[in-house]
C-alpha cells in the first residue's frame, strides 16, 4: 500500500504555484487545476475544490486561514472545526479506496487500481491536511501560521521555527518581518551611501578639472620668457616618408578661414601634468640624468636624449616651451648653460634637448665633445614660461629662426599628441637647407595634420635644390603663410636680430603686442657680464706666434651710493647705480640662482622688502609678482639703498 501511495504524494510544481499565488490574492482556483492527468482527482485537490463532492461546499480552507485576524477566537474555532470535518471526509475515501485497490489487484483491472490509488491519495490528504491544522492549532499557532506550516511542508521547506511570522502581533511592520525590514534597511543604507560617494566623487573631479584649466590659464598667458641660447629639439615621432623632392610646399595665401567665435577647448596636460607643471616651476627639481641616445640633426647640431638613471619616468613635469639648465665643472670652471626641453610633456619615459656647438659655448662644446652615450649630467628643470598649451588661445603661431625652433618643436609635438582642434602656423628660417632642423619631422607631420600649416625660408636658396621662399622672414612672407594674422597669439624665438626684425613686421600687420610672445638667445648663461669668455677647446696644431698684445681698456671703478640688504644671508654690500642686484650678491658671497642673465628666464625672481628699483628687461616676470614686490635680480638697478629677501 505504501507503494501505491508514494508516487501520488508529489505534487506538480506549477499546481503549488497556482495555489500560493490564490492562497494570496484570495481567489478560489479553478476545480481542473487540481485534477491529475486520467485519475479524476489530484493529490492536492482539497486545497480548492475537494470540498465540492464531500458535503456540497465549496470552502477554501489554507486561504481562509491565510487571511484570517490572528488574535480573533471566532476563527480559531472555525479552523478547528473545517480541520476535523476534512479529517472525517478523508477516512471514507481511505476505507473505500482500500477495498476497490483490494478488489482490483484481484482481478487485475489496471483502471480500477488507478482508480484506487487516487481515491486513497485524496483521502490520505485531507486526513493529513485536517491533521496537520489541528496540531498547529492545538499547539497555541495562529490560523495564518497553521495554513503557511501546511504551505510549507507541502514544498518540501523547513519548519518556519528561526523566524517569526510577519504576521504575529507585534512581530514587525507592515506585515513584514524583522528580518525583511532590517535586509531592506541595510540595503537601502547602502544604495544611498554608494550615491553619495558617486556625487562626491563627481564634485572633486569637477573641481579638480576646474583648477588645472585655471592654473593652465594662468600660466600660458604670462610673459614669454624660457632662455634658449641654445634650444633644444626632440627626435622625429617616426620616420618621415619620403617626399617626391623631399621639401616643404612654398608658402601660399591660404584662403581666410570663417571667423572663430568661440575659444578651441582648453587643453591641458595630462593629470595632473599642468598642476604639477606649475608647481615644479616654482620649485625647480635638481638631480642627474643619464644620456640613452645621441642624434645628429646638422652638422652643428645634435639631440641628446636624457632618462632618469634609476628607470621609470623623468623625475620631473613640465610644460611646452620650457627649459632645463645642465651645470658642470669644466677646466676648473663651474659653467651653466639653459636648454629649451623640445620634446613633448606627454612622453614622459625621456626627454630631449637640441644643442648646437658654439666656438663660445663651454656647455655646448662640452655636450658635442666630452658628452657620449651612458655619460651623467647635472640638470635642474624645468623653468620659463614661454609656454602654449592650446588653453587660452584658439590658433597659434609660431615663428623660429636657427636653433630658435626647438621650443617651437615641443608645443608643435603637444599640440599634436592632444589632438588640438585649433590652426597651427609654423614659420621657420634657416640659413640653408643644410641647418633645416627638424626638416623630415616638419614635413611629416604636416602630411598628417590637416590643421598644421608650415612655411620655411632659406637665407642661402642658391646652387640648392630648395623650391621654396627665400630670404629671411620677412613681413610679405609672414602675411602669405597666415591669414589673419593680427587676431592670433604669435609666439617668437630666434636670434636678436632676426626676432627685431619679426616684431617690427607684426608690428605693421596689426599684431597687438599682448598677442606676442618671445624668447630671445641672451649671452652665455652662467658668465657675468664683464668676465672673460671661456678658454677656447685645446688645439693639437701648433701654435701660433703670440701677437703683440693689445694695450688694456681702462677700467672704470664703479662708485657706489647706495647699499643693498640681504635678509636670509645676512649681509650688506654696496650698489652702484649701473650695477644690478645679482652682480652685488655675487661681489660679497650671496647665492642667488640665475640662468639667462638678461631678464628673460625669470630664474633670478627674489623678493624686494624695502627700497625701489628700475628694470630694463621684465619679459621673465609677469605682472602679478611683480604687484607682489618680485624683482629680476640680473636687472633691477637703484640709487638708493634696497632690502632684499635673498
Amino acid at each position: 500500500m505504501a507503494q501505491l501511495i508514494k508516487p501520488f504524494r508529489r505534487v506538480p510544481l506549477a499546481t503549488v504555484a497556482a495555489l500560493v499565488v490564490v492562497a494570496l490574492l484570495g481567489g478560489t482556483p479553478s476545480r481542473t487545476l487540481a485534477q491529475p492527468h486520467g485519475s479524476g482527482r489530484g493529490s492536492m485537490g482539497e486545497m480548492g475544490g475537494e470540498m465540492g463532492e464531500h458535503g456540497g461546499r465549496q470552502q477554501q480552507l489554507y486561504p481562509s486561514l491565510m487571511t484570517a485576524p490572528p488574535a480573533d477566537p471566532a476563527a480559531r474555532e472555525v479552523a478547528l472545526r473545517e480541520a476535523h470535518r476534512r479529517m472525517t471526509s478523508g477516512l471514507p475515501l481511505i476505507r473505500g479506496g482500500l477495498d476497490q485497490a483490494t478488489r482490483a489487484l484481484q482481478s487485475g483491472d489496471a483502471q480500477g487500481m488507478g482508480e484506487a490509488a487516487g481515491r486513497l491519495s485524496e483521502g490520505l490528504s485531507l486526513y493529513r491536511s485536517g491533521l496537520s491544522t489541528h496540531l498547529a492549532l492545538s499547539a497555541g499557532h495562529t490560523p495564518a501560521q497553521a495554513g503557511l506550516a501546511w504551505y510549507r511542508s507541502q514544498l518540501g521547506l523547513p519548519p518556519a521555527t528561526a523566524m517569526p511570522m510577519a504576521t504575529e502581533a507585534g512581530g514587525a511592520l507592515w506585515g513584514l518581518s524583522w528580518f525583511h525590514l532590517t535586509t531592506m534597511v541595510f540595503l537601502a543604507a547602502f544604495v544611498v551611501g554608494t550615491l553619495l560617494i558617486q556625487y562626491t566623487r563627481m564634485r572633486r573631479i569637477s573641481g579638480l578639472v576646474h583648477r588645472l584649466a585655471t592654473a593652465a590659464t594662468a600660466v600660458a598667458t604670462g610673459p614669454a620668457a624660457a632662455p634658449a641660447g641654445g634650444p633644444p629639439g626632440p627626435r622625429p615621432a617616426a620616420p618621415s616618408p619620403p617626399g617626391a623632392a623631399g621639401l616643404l610646399p612654398v608658402p601660399r595665401a591660404a584662403a581666410a578661414p570663417p571667423p572663430v567665435t568661440a575659444p578651441a577647448p582648453a587643453i591641458c596636460c595630462a593629470d595632473p601634468l599642468c598642476e604639477a607643471a606649475v608647481a615644479a616651476a616654482k620649485r625647480p627639481w635638481s638631480g642627474i640624468l643619464r644620456v640613452a641616445a645621441i642624434f645628429p640633426e646638422t652638422p652643428t647640431v645634435k639631440t641628446f636624449r636624457l632618462v632618469n638613471p634609476g628607470s621609470g619616468d623623468i623625475p620631473f613635469v613640465f610644460m611646452p616651451g620650457q627649459f632645463l639648465t645642465f651645470s658642470a665643472e669644466i677646466g676648473g670652471e663651474r659653467a651653466r648653460r639653459s636648454y629649451t626641453i623640445a620634446s613633448s610633456p606627454t612622453q614622459r619615459s625621456y626627454i630631449e634637448v637640441t644643442v648646437k656647438r658654439e666656438e663660445q659655448g663651454l656647455i655646448s662644446r662640452h655636450l658635442h665633445d666630452r658628452v657620449a652615450i651612458g655619460s651623467l649630467l647635472e640638470v635642474s628643470a624645468p623653468a620659463g614660461v614661454f609656454t602654449f598649451t592650446g588653453a587660452d588661445a584658439d590658433s597659434i603661431v609660431l615663428i623660429a629662426g636657427g636653433v630658435g625652433v626647438t621650443p617651437m618643436m615641443s608645443i608643435t609635438r603637444y599640440l599634436m599628441d592632444r589632438s588640438f582642434p585649433g590652426d597651427i602656423y609654423f614659420l621657420y628660417g634657416a640659413r640653408s637647407t643644410e641647418e633645416f632642423i627638424f626638416r623630415e619631422e616638419l614635413e611629416y607631420l604636416q602630411k598628417r595634420h590637416a590643421n598644421l600649416h608650415i612655411a620655411a625660408t632659406m637665407s642661402r636658396a642658391e646652387g640648392t635644390a630648395w623650391m621654396g621662399a627665400s630670404g629671411p622672414i620677412s613681413k610679405e612672407f609672414i602675411a602669405r603663410a597666415v591669414p589673419e594674422i593680427a587676431r592670433r597669439r604669435v609666439h617668437l624665438c630666434g636670434p636678436p636680430p632676426m626676432m627685431e626684425a619679426v616684431k617690427a613686421a607684426l608690428s605693421e600687420l596689426g599684431v597687438p603686442k599682448d598677442q606676442v610672445r618671445t624668447e630671445a638667445f641672451g649671452p652665455a648663461r652662467g658668465v657675468t657680464p664683464g668676465t672673460r669668455a671661456p678658454l677656447p677647446a685645446p688645439s693639437l696644431a701648433p701654435a701660433p706666434a703670440p701677437a703683440a698684445p693689445e694695450p688694456a681698456p681702462a677700467v672704470v671703478p664703479r662708485i657706489a651710493t647706495a647699499e643693498v640688504r640681504f635678509t636670509k644671508s645676512s649681509k650688506t654690500g654696496p650698489l652702484a647705480p649701473d650695477q644690478c642686484v645679482l652682480e652685488a650678491a655675487e661681489a660679497i658671497g650671496v647665492p642667488i640662482d640665475y640662468s639667462c642673465r638678461v631678464g628673460i628666464c625669470g630664474t633670478c625672481k627674489v623678493r624686494l622688502l624695502e627700497g625701489k628699483v628700475t628694470m630694463e628687461v621684465e619679459e621673465g616676470l609677469p605682472s602679478d609678482e611683480k604687484a607682489r614686490g618680485i624683482i629680476l635680480a640680473c636687472q633691477a638697478k637703484s640709487v638708493g639703498n634696497l632690502v632684499v629677501e635673498a
